[in-house]
């Protein structure tokens, strides 16, 4: 396994492990109904203190089903691509769907992070913000494929 994927894939796993220790140790304190929804800063819409065991599962499932696309780069579509340039557009694109699919699975532990901790009266706004960061990162990653793609010579 290549540095870059064992890193990421470490740091996923811990931040999984993290989670679900954190979330074990505080089900007793978790009201049987919290906030799902909200609206100006306050809770509009509650549901069942369940709902917080979602958004692992959805964060298990995103990785496995990225994973499928990660062994799979050739599937993908490409700007510019020859025989020339294809071996290194293959690697840099399994590269961004690496770094997307951990900082993906990871934003949405860390977004039930928040989430857990506001429903126990704990502070959410750093938990809240990385989830946002990591996002935008899995957003703009393709972005900067694409432009540097553009530019290949050959």
């Amino acid at each position: 396994m290549k540095p870059f994927h064992l890193m990421l894939m470490i740091l996923s796993t811990s931040i999984l492990f993290y989670h679900v220790i954190h979330l074990v140790s505080l089900w007793p304190d978790i009201p049987y109904e919290i906030g799902i929804h909200y609206s100006d800063g306050q809770p509009d819409q509650l549901g069942s203190k369940s709902f917080l065991l979602v958004m692992p599962m959805i964060s298990l499932l995103f990785w496995i089903l990225m994973q499928m696309v990660v062994r799979r780069p050739e599937k993908l579509n490409y700007v510019y691509v020859t025989e020339k340039n294809k071996q290194v557009q293959y690697r840099k694109a399994e590269k961004v769907m690496i770094l997307i699919q951990s900082l993906g699975s990871i934003a949405f532990l860390v977004g039930n992070e928040a989430f857990l901790r506001r429903s126990v009266g704990m502070e959410t706004s750093l938990p809240f913000t990385i989830a946002i960061g990591l996002l935008a990162i899995c957003f703009l990653a393709p972005l900067y494929l694409l432009f540097w793609a553009a530019t290949l010579k050959d």
